[in-house]
């Protein structure tokens, strides 16, 4: 594809991750995440490993991850805007109709790349119909959702080896000396129904099946609007419940990995 058609096709998404698709086309994303991969902790290489990214949006991270050598990725999303976990207050009356994997196709286009994508939910995600993974990434979607504990119970069924976490946390609910989440669905700002402690999401990842769960990093990434949001990186492994069946949809419907600070 020549460089000015690559062009003119990506100025026409509305772009959340910033990705360069070719030498000197780069997609003008709310976050470029790029100097910030290390903070992360992905293995250099996942040669011969099967993967998974969950809501994957754009693709920066399935991506990533296909670079590192993976011999399969799987990117999990949804792109219908109107499929979205909402608050009932604040679902809109109508929606722009736009898809949210139009970014993600012209990226795999471009790039190359045999990313596999999987339009659903986490909530339905099911290892029956998946398969497991050898590393699950998920990064900034928990943060999103209604029921954040049946997330990451989907995903501990989907993971036989590591999951790499990064999620916002709530600072004032960590001054508070035992696990809580502060509710914040009633906001008019991005959705997010609860906003967890930092000790809360290493509980949660316990909660779902993890029996490993590791502090990996903590750091703020700022938006190309000027808004910072803080990341707090959890490495878990050791799930107990991995390649299960996930029991039937209920109504939400809707080491290798580093090392860190180990918490109780």
């Amino acid at each position: 594809m020549a460089p000015m058609d690559l062009r003119e096709r990506a100025t026409a998404i509305t772009w959340y991750h910033t990705i360069e698709l070719a030498p000197g086309v780069v997609t003008p994303g709310l976050f470029d995440l790029r100097p910030w991969v290390a903070r992360y902790g992905l293995p250099a290489r996942l040669d011969g490993l099967r993967v998974l990214d969950v809501g994957s949006y754009d693709g920066f991270w399935a991506f990533e991850m296909e670079r590192r050598g993976a011999a399969e990725v799987v990117s999990l999303d949804l792109d219908d805007e109107a499929a979205l976990d909402w608050p009932p207050r604040r679902k809109p009356q109508s929606f722009t109709g736009l898809l949210r994997g139009h970014g993600f196709r012209l990226a795999r286009e471009a790039l190359g790349s045999n990313v596999q994508r999987v339009i659903g939910s986490i909530y339905q995600a099911d290892p029956a119909e998946l398969g497991t993974f050898d590393l699950v990434f998920c990064g900034m979607v928990l943060i999103h959702l209604r029921d954040q504990l049946l997330a990451l119970e989907r995903i501990a069924r989907l993971c036989r080896g590591t999951f790499i976490s990064c999620e916002e946390f709530d600072p004032l609910s960590s001054l508070i000396p035992f696990p809580v989440s502060r509710y914040r669905a009633d906001r008019d700002a991005a959705v997010v129904f609860w906003q967890p402690a930092a000790r809360t999401w290493a509980k949660l990842l316990g909660t779902a099946g993890f029996d490993h769960v590791q502090r990996h990093a903590r750091f703020r990434v700022r938006s190309r609007d000027g808004y910072s949001v803080r990341h707090l990186v959890h490495h878990a492994s050791g799930s107990v419940i991995a390649g299960q069946p996930a029991p039937a949809a209920q109504d939400a419907t809707g080491a290798t990995a580093g090392s860190g600070e180990q918490l109780p």
